[in-house]
Formats: structure tokens, C-alpha cells, sequence
């Protein structure tokens, strides 16, 4: 099982935010996607997701296209994600906000549930027993019967990120899933990831926070103005004079990106207060 780019185009009018990007994505590894703001990472993974369309090139999993299929389809080929900005139901219980994740994938049984209630009652407590699994992953079982709209922002992103499990995707698309944690719950998120590096399962994600991303991926793309830049290993990336260059527009090394990002990450931290 392969996730590829094949000469991937996005462009508005003129302006071109990605342009000609041609690479692969393997099972069994973590995928981080850095770059400076305006490189193009977000618009990868809604492209890939469905929620942005696609100018030129293709998006591929397992040899079948995926630029082709609507929104729900890609969803339904075993495409997961989560956003920048979390998306909750605030007023629905943690449980709850897992639940209705089932959906499409478990409606097969609707009628049964309708015509025979035991069947409804089975169903449900398969389900409930699924979601309280994974939220156990995240030490989230303790808010079970919570809304989510109360969760502390950190438990938040940790919730998120459980939503997207539920269907046990193919493919993990998270968008900044530490935007906005201190550093106390950036190195849970870490090692709660890590423990989600599946042989099955294609984790891809897009972050500023570079300590993250150097201790947790395995593999590292490179954006800049669009393009495909440098691709490699943390040490590789680490190595690069462009990768460098392209943060700075100086040699420097990368205890400066690393400074940068984190001021990035205060700037988040901030609205996240504020918003709590």
C-alpha cells in the first residue's frame, strides 16, 4: 500500500500554491511535512482529503485515484484527518463525539436496528466499547460522559486526534496537531503517536513544532513557495544547507528553525488561552 503524488498541481488564478510535486508516502512510517508558512503543507493534506480540488497531476492509494472520488468516498477509502482548528461537537459527550465517527461505515445495520431493537442494543454496545478503547489510548476514558466543548485544550487535540481513529484509517492526515500545547503536552502527543505507527497505516503530518518532528517522524518533505524542496531522514533534513535556507534565507542551523517554530507556537499557545 502506497500514497502517491504524481506531478501535483494546485493553482488559484495565477498563483500557484502547489507545484509539480511528485513523491510517495510508505506504510509502517510517520511522514512529517515542514516548511515555512505559505509552502503549501495544509494544501497537500486537503487536497488529499478531498477538500481541496486538484489543478493537475493525481493522488493515488494503493494504485486507485483518489483526486477523482467526492469528499465522502475518499473517507470511505480509509482517508482520515484533523484540522488546524479543532472541530468538536461541543455540546455532545466525548463518547458521543467518537460515535457518530461510525458514520457511514456502520450504517449497514441501520434497518436491523430499526425493525429489531436487540440488534440496536448489540451494535451500540460494540461501538461504545470500541470508542472507550481509544480513548483509553489518550487517557481521555475519564471524560467519557464529559462534553467536549469543556475539555481543556490539550484534552481537546488529544480528542480530535481519537476521532479520527475510529475507522481505523489507511491513511492519518494531521494537520498542526500540536498547535497550541505546551511543551509538557507536545511530549505526550509524541509518544501517544508513536504508539500509532502501524505497518497498515500511513501517518502523515504537517508541523511547525520541529522538536516533534525530528524525535517522532521517519521520514521528512521539505516545502517551499510549493515545490518539493529536500526529502530525507530527521538527520538528513537536519544536514541540508537548502532546508536551511529556505526557513532563513541564511546558513544558520537548525536550533534557529527550531527557535522560530516555537515562537510560532507561543503566538498559537496564546489564542488557545484565550479561547479556553
Amino acid at each position: 500500500m502506497t500514497l502517491a503524488f504524481d506531478r501535483l498541481r494546485k493553482q488559484y488564478g495565477q498563483v500557484v500554491a502547489i507545484d509539480d510535486v511528485t513523491t510517495s508516502f510508505a506504510p509502517g512510517l510517520i511522514h512529517g511535512v515542514i516548511g515555512p508558512n505559505g509552502a503549501g503543507k495544509s494544501t497537500l493534506i486537503n487536497m488529499t482529503a478531498g477538500s481541496y480540488s486538484v489543478s493537475a497531476g493525481s493522488i493515488s492509494l494503493d494504485g486507485k485515484r483518489l483526486d477523482t472520488l467526492k469528499k465522502y468516498q475518499i473517507a470511505n477509502s480509509g482517508v482520515a484527518r484533523t484540522y488546524q482548528n479543532i472541530r468538536l461537537f461541543d455540546q455532545m459527550t466525548v463518547l458521543e463525539n467518537l460515535e457518530v465517527c461510525f458514520y457511514p461505515t456502520d450504517v449497514g445495520g441501520t434497518w436491523k436496528e430499526v425493525v429489531w431493537p436487540p440488534h440496536a442494543s448489540a451494535r451500540r454496545a460494540r461501538r461504545r466499547e470500541k470508542c472507550m478503547e481509544i480513548l483509553r489510548l489518550f487517557d481521555l476514558q475519564g471524560y467519557a460522559d464529559a462534553d467536549a466543548g469543556s475539555l481543556p485544550y490539550g484534552r481537546q487535540r488529544m480528542l480530535e486526534i481519537a476521532r479520527a481513529l475510529v475507522s481505523n484509517p489507511r491513511v492519518l492526515l494531521l494537520d498542526e496537531p500540536a498547535a497550541g500545547l505546551n511543551h509538557h503536552e507536545t511530549a505526550e502527543l509524541t509518544a501517544r503517536l508513536a504508539a500509532q505507527r502501524l505497518p497498515d497505516r500511513i501517518t502523515i503530518i504537517v508541523e511547525h513544532d520541529m522538536d516533534l518532528v525530528m524525535s517522532l517522524c521517519d521520514n521528512i518533505i521539505v516545502m517551499h513557495h510549493g515545490k518539493l524542496l529536500f526529502q530525507g531522514t530527521p538527520a538528513e533534513v537536519q544536514a541540508s544547507p537548502d532546508v536551511q535556507l529556505a526557513y532563513l534565507g541564511t546558513a544558520n542551523d537548525i536550533d534557529d528553525i527550531r527557535a522560530a517554530a516555537q515562537d510560532r507556537r507561543a503566538q498559537l499557545g496564546i489564542r488557545a488561552r484565550r479561547r479556553s
